[in-house]
């Protein structure tokens, strides 16, 4: 009986063993497997730490396996030494580190800054300062050039030409009257038409004598008021005088010439003994040159229509207009004649107004010539009136090399 309770007690003991040897076993592969799911957990942590921190490395280290170095070629070892240091960090937390984009690329291309410069545009020098002296330069257009080769083919004619070599009588033809840097036409009976009406065009005629008027056919206003003066005369040679002052040649405009004629009896023509020729008229002298003589022109007409008009001789007016005054004296007295020359008389000595004839046009003489002409009429006629009256001593002339 006692045999069989030990039996009994073994056998139970066997089975409890066995039963902790199973359960051992048990608790050992569970352990091994937590361990194996413990490693796994590590290698999955320490790749996704990989992944984040990725960009802190080369793009060329991960391309190139290997180093070439001086010794030869270096196996790239170097970037799996710190796995399993960092399975052991999992509660480090992992900072993403900024990258700096431009010093990443700043072996590929050049910095460039976003913001836009502006570009700074030089212009080259074309010119040298010579020429520059000359930009502003005026220049004649083509109506003044025109007239000023016109002008000087006449005049250097006339200076090269004081007498006509077709004629051997010297009652016929033309000569010149010689005058301080040129010669004007006087033309006798027998002097070529065209040649008197060019010099009438151009203010170069001095003198015209004629019987028949046959030498002013080509001037019409002209030639009807000799054809009526001649009418009511009696006379067989008759002398046509010209009071002139020149066109006005400025860079862009012509300033007419200003003519008055007298048509009269004379028994004798009178030729000057000083017949010679000149030099030649330079084409860059021609404006100033005829600018003077304008002024001296204009003084001049004044001067003959005051002396008929404040002596009284009576003046019959033939043709008044476009600037020109064909006159005669005679026995009878017009007073609307003697009034026309007062009203040109006073036109001529207030050139800034509007003139009181229809004859003259307003601003007659320019701005450049009116200090010099209010200095000469200014003083000898009282009724002179312009914007120089008060002086304008700081006039400085303009200077023309060429």
């Amino acid at each position: 009986m006692l045999l069989q309770i030990t039996y009994q007690d073994k056998s139970t003991q066997t089975d409890e063993n066995q039963e902790s040897k199973d359960i051992f076993a048990i608790l050992t592969t569970l352990s091994l497997q937590m361990d194996s799911m413990g490693k796994r957990l590590q290698q999955l942590e320490s790749q996704q730490h990989d992944y984040k921190n990725a960009e802190l490395s080369r793009s060329e280290d991960l391309k190139i396996p290997e180093l070439e170095g001086d010794v030869g070629k270096l196996q790239k070892t170097h970037d799996k030494v710190c796995l399993p240091t960092a399975a052991g960090t999992s509660k480090q937390v992992n900072k993403k580190l900024h990258t700096n984009v431009n010093l990443n690329n700043v072996f590929d291309k050049p910095f460039t800054s976003k913001k836009p410069k502006e570009a700074i545009a030089i212009t080259p020098q074309t010119t040298t300062y010579a020429n520059s002296l000359h930009h502003n330069k005026k220049v004649y257009n083509h109506i003044t050039q025109t007239y000023i080769e016109n002008i000087y083919i006449i005049q250097t004619f006339l200076n090269l030409n004081p007498r006509s070599t077709t004629t051997t009588d010297p009652t016929y033809d033309y000569v010149t009257q010689k005058l301080q840097g040129y010669n004007r036409l006087i033309a006798q009976p027998k002097t070529k038409a065209n040649l008197v009406k060019t010099c009438y065009n151009y203010g170069l005629l001095n003198t015209v004598y004629t019987h028949d008027g046959e030498e002013i056919i080509g001037i019409p206003e002209l030639y009807k008021a000799f054809v009526t003066f001649k009418r009511i005369t009696k006379g067989n040679l008759f002398f046509i005088k010209f009071y002139t002052a020149p066109a006005e040649i400025l860079y862009d405009e012509i300033k007419p010439i200003i003519q008055v004629i007298k048509i009269g009896l004379t028994r004798d023509m009178i030729i000057p003994e000083e017949i010679e020729k000149q030099p030649e008229i330079q084409k860059m002298e021609i404006p100033s040159f005829y600018a003077n003589k304008r002024i001296i022109g204009i003084a001049t007409i004044i001067q003959e229509l005051a002396n008929n008009y404040l002596q009284g001789n009576a003046i019959w007016s033939y043709y008044s207009r476009d600037q020109l005054m064909i006159y005669a004296n005679s026995k009878e007295l017009r007073q609307g004649d003697m009034d026309e020359v007062q009203k040109w008389i006073l036109s001529l000595l207030k050139p800034e107004m509007q003139p009181t004839t229809r004859a003259l046009k307003k601003e007659f003489i320019s701005n450049e010539l009116l200090t010099r002409y209010c200095k000469l009429v200014g003083h000898k006629y009282p009724d002179h009136i312009c914007s120089k009256c008060n002086g304008d001593d700081n006039y400085v002339p303009e200077v023309q090399l060429e």
